[in-house]
């Protein structure tokens, strides 16, 4: 699959369409690779993959248990929510590593972060994998499990698999969604 190719019919599949085999060891190794190549202003690698599969989903479902025991508001969503955890092929967790002894901002470091989780989708899509980027708050406990910084944020779990079957995703037109300015007509609509 070309790059083109790959970035025009890459979609998000959800975690219960996901099904074995995940990406093996050698495959796991090439799409973390790739995200290592994404923009990083300094070459700071300001994040971290966490990997969890195998026996690791299954005790994610025992801490998940112990630590949200009682606190969750709706239990038959937490549910589903544990039954989707334990049944996903694997699951990569993306953080943010900041570097406070830089002059790179913040923002800068999150955002080279984000492009690692997108590199990611996109190198095991091309592998003939299926994945989904779901976002997660970063709570104390969640910080604890993953060793994870003060100033460390998630930017990422992101769940891969093989698709039960795979589909082109129905696609807006940039045009809607982009305009050219200059001085003299100031910010006009794409043509």
């Amino acid at each position: 699959m070309d790059a083109i190719d790959a970035l025009m019919t890459r979609r998000s599949y959800s975690r219960g369409s996901l099904l074995q085999p995940a990406p093996n060891r050698a495959e796991l190794a090439q799409i973390l690779q790739t995200a290592m190549t994404v923009p990083d202003h300094g070459n700071l690698k300001p994040w971290r993959f966490v990997v969890i599969q195998g026996q690791g989903m299954k005790d994610l479902e025992g801490l998940l248990r112990s630590i949200y025991d009682g606190e969750v508001e709706n239990e038959e969503y937490f549910q589903r929510f544990i039954e989707e955890i334990i049944n996903t092929p694997m699951m990569i967790c993306v953080y943010s590593a900041i570097n406070q002894d830089t002059s790179v901002s913040v923002l800068d470091q999150q955002l080279a972060g984000a492009a690692a989780c997108e590199h990611i989708l996109l190198a095991a899509h091309a592998m003939g994998f299926g994945g989904i980027w779901h976002s997660q708050e970063t709570d104390d406990a969640l910080r604890q499990m993953l060793q994870m910084g003060e100033e460390d944020q998630v930017l990422g779990v992101i769940s891969l698999g093989t698709p039960k079957r795979t589909s082109l995703a129905k696609r807006k037109s940039f045009v809607d969604y982009t305009f050219e300015w200059n001085q003299e007509d100031g910010l006009q609509p794409w043509k």
